[in-house]
């Protein structure tokens, strides 16, 4: 479980009678109505971690839940019957991301204004309502500064500006470079980008004639197999000497499997965006199971090359996940 959903436990339902901060280290709960509304209470301070506390200004929290601190099977099918409301039922904007009841999993977003966001606020998780007009997506960021939504919801994989090939990811990976069968590929390099880009970028060489064996260049996402079902959209800059790349989020394991789709190349530089949506249909071809197959537990992600003899690859970005989901 995540470190920060460990204070949802439970609580008596005479909480809701109080007021929704104090400086109390009680824990959140579940309690039943005899309308069959369920509802949890969660500390804010505990969707607060340490690269989310900006002051005065409001921020958004993420819920991550699962069998361990919901009962999905209690729900709606789409989570339409859910909402977020302080102790006292003001209702609190927020947007549900996804809502998997098969899977028991699901993320919502929560408007955090400052006044909730002092130590003891805490607010109302509630399911098992029949009104569906309860979400106010749109007023979850009203008013965030781009540069602070863009820390919120995306992940800078790598600019290559350090001074190693080490990742800018929370449990921090190394890129390094693969080839098979008769395939051959330089170690990566950091070096200046060229074509009219600035600063630095990493740059592999290479031969992999088609049906000749493959390479590629990858860093691990985290140590061990991560949800990314809120993926919206991987971005990158790339260029390469009649390249075919192909993106590809994979889970390495025992049985390794891939989800992928591939973009041309030439020597300008391109802004490559890719979302789940197009990413190849699974037919097992190199281990390709597709988005579905893999979203609950990437690994890796992993470019590689054909044809062509060069690539340079810049800022790589993950947008739609956060610190959180990679730690």
């Amino acid at each position: 479980m995540s470190r920060h959903l460990r204070n949802l436990a439970l609580v008596p339902a005479c909480l809701a009678l109080l007021t929704g901060c104090d400086g109390s280290r009680v824990a959140g709960g579940t309690t039943e109505t005899d309308n069959m509304v369920t509802a949890r209470v969660i500390r804010v301070d505990s969707l607060l971690p340490d690269w989310n506390h900006p002051g005065q200004v409001p921020t958004v929290g993420t819920l991550r839940l699962d069998s361990t601190n919901m009962d999905f099977a209690t729900s709606t099918p789409d989570g339409g019957d859910v909402v977020v409301e302080t102790l006292d039922s003001l209702r609190l904007p927020f947007r549900i991301v996804y809502w998997d009841r098969s899977a028991r999993l699901g993320r919502i977003q929560v408007r955090l204004d400052p006044w909730l966001q002092r130590p003891g606020c805490r607010f109302l998780l509630r399911w098992g309502l029949k009104d569906s007009t309860r979400t106010d997506s749109a007023g979850v960021w009203n008013g965030i500064p781009e540069g602070q939504v863009m820390a919120l919801t995306s992940v800078l994989v790598d600019d290559f500006e350090g001074p190693s090939l080490r990742s800018l990811l929370p449990d921090s990976g190394i890129w390094t470079s693969v080839a098979a069968d008769t395939a051959s590929v330089s170690a990566p390099a950091l070096v200046a980008a060229g074509a009219g880009r600035a600063g630095q970028v990493l740059h592999i060489s290479y031969s992999a004639p088609v049906g000749k064996g493959y390479v590629y260049v990858g860093v691990p996402l985290a140590n061990g197999p991560r949800n990314l079902r809120s993926l919206d959209s991987i971005v990158l800059w790339a260029r390469g000497t009649q390249t075919i790349l192909t993106v590809s989020f994979d889970h390495q394991g025992v049985a390794s499997t891939k989800a992928w789709a591939s973009r041309s190349l030439d020597s300008t530089w391109n802004r490559i965006s890719m979302r789940p949506a197009d990413l190849d249909p699974a037919d097992g071809i190199g281990g390709n199971v597709g988005w579905a197959g893999v979203e609950d537990s990437v690994t890796n992600l992993n470019l590689f090359a054909a044809r062509g003899a060069d690539m340079w690859i810049d800022d790589v970005r993950l947008y739609g996940i956060d610190r959180d989901d990679l730690q």
